[in-house]
Formats: C-alpha cells, sequence, structure tokens
C-alpha cells in the first residue's frame, strides 16, 4: 500500500516507525512509502492492521495529514 504525508520530512520517521510495527517499507519515486505487512494473512488484513497503525500515529502527529491506498 502506498502512504503519503502532507509533510514528506517525517516520511522516515513514519518507516523507522513501521519497520519497528513488522512492516517493510520502502520510499517510492512520488514521495510516498510503499508498505507490506508480511505478517497479514491477506490483503483485507493488512490494510486494517496499517489503517489502526497509521491512526495511532497521526494521533502523535497531529500536525500532519496521512493518506494511503
Amino acid at each position: 500500500m502506498k502512504v503519503h504525508l502532507s509533510d514528506s520530512s517525517l516520511l522516515a520517521r513514519l518507516a523507522e516507525d513501521l519497520r519497528r510495527g513488522g512492516c517493510v517499507p520502502s520510499m517510492a519515486e512520488d514521495g510516498t512509502l510503499d508498505v507490506v505487512q508480511p505478517d497479514a494473512r491477506d490483503v483485507r488484513e493488512a490494510r486494517l492492521e496499517l489503517t489502526f497503525f497509521l491512526r495511532a500515529w497521526q494521533f502523535r502527529h497531529p500536525e500532519v495529514e496521512v493518506t494511503f491506498a
């Protein structure tokens, strides 16, 4: 899944937090992160887990808008 932040200076911090959470993030050319959730059983579960993670992350960084697809 692609994750975009309104403040791209925080992408590295988000990537580090995602790694600690068991995800595999990689920087994409368009200033987003491509995120894989290797422990998820399917796409639905991966999306659900990433949604919860990103909501919690955004709660700790309220100045940043997080979108993903």
